[in-house]
């Protein structure tokens, strides 16, 4: 199965409602920008309850396809300019440089995505980090970072440990602030 096959069944109204959100869950089990649980709730923090009203389905799988065909069209882009950049002798791209093949971001809605990430890790108390629960927590309130908290959370991203996920989350919402 593809990530298309199992958005046409998400949108097959022939099928009970349990199998398209199934379906639904599928298309995020291959395409999770910021995460499989962070995504699920993102699409349900933006469209609404989709797993308990059907009329509600489609605009997820909208909204979900819209952000993975911008991300397919970011790798076909990195392609093109990794084959010349090979073609050029630089073999290895800098680690530094975007790579879209690393997914770090809801493509669409960067900002959105990775505040509610934050937000849904931080509820979840996912990190036991005091500085990256209080980032995440000022994140949340606030949705920016004072300059001493910028100074923490380039201290904490330097080494983010067991916290990565949320500090590659935090960075997506201060690198669109």
């Amino acid at each position: 199965m593809s990530f298309s096959s199992d958005t046409r069944k998400a949108l097959d109204t022939s099928l009970p409602l349990s199998h398209r959100v199934s379906a639904l869950r599928l298309c995020l089990w291959r395409y999770r920008p910021i995460g499989f649980n962070a995504s699920f709730s993102f699409l349900q923090s933006v469209v609404g309850d989709f797993t308990r009203d059907p009329a509600l389905l489609p605009a997820a799988v909208e909204m979900l396809t819209a952000s993975h065909a911008a991300w397919q069209s970011d790798l076909r882009a990195y392609g093109v300019v990794r084959r010349h950049a090979k073609r050029l002798g630089y073999r290895v791209p800098y680690p530094s440089a975007p790579n879209p093949n690393k997914l770090s971001h809801w493509y669409g809605a960067p900002r959105e995505a990775a505040l509610h990430a934050v937000w849904f890790w931080y509820s979840k108390g996912a990190s036991a980090d005091v500085d990256v629960h209080s980032l995440a927590a000022a994140l949340v309130e606030h949705g920016r970072f004072t300059a001493g908290q910028r100074e923490i959370f380039e201290r904490v991203r330097a080494e983010p440990g067991d916290s990565w996920a949320i500090v590659q989350q935090m960075a997506v919402v201060v690198a669109h602030s």
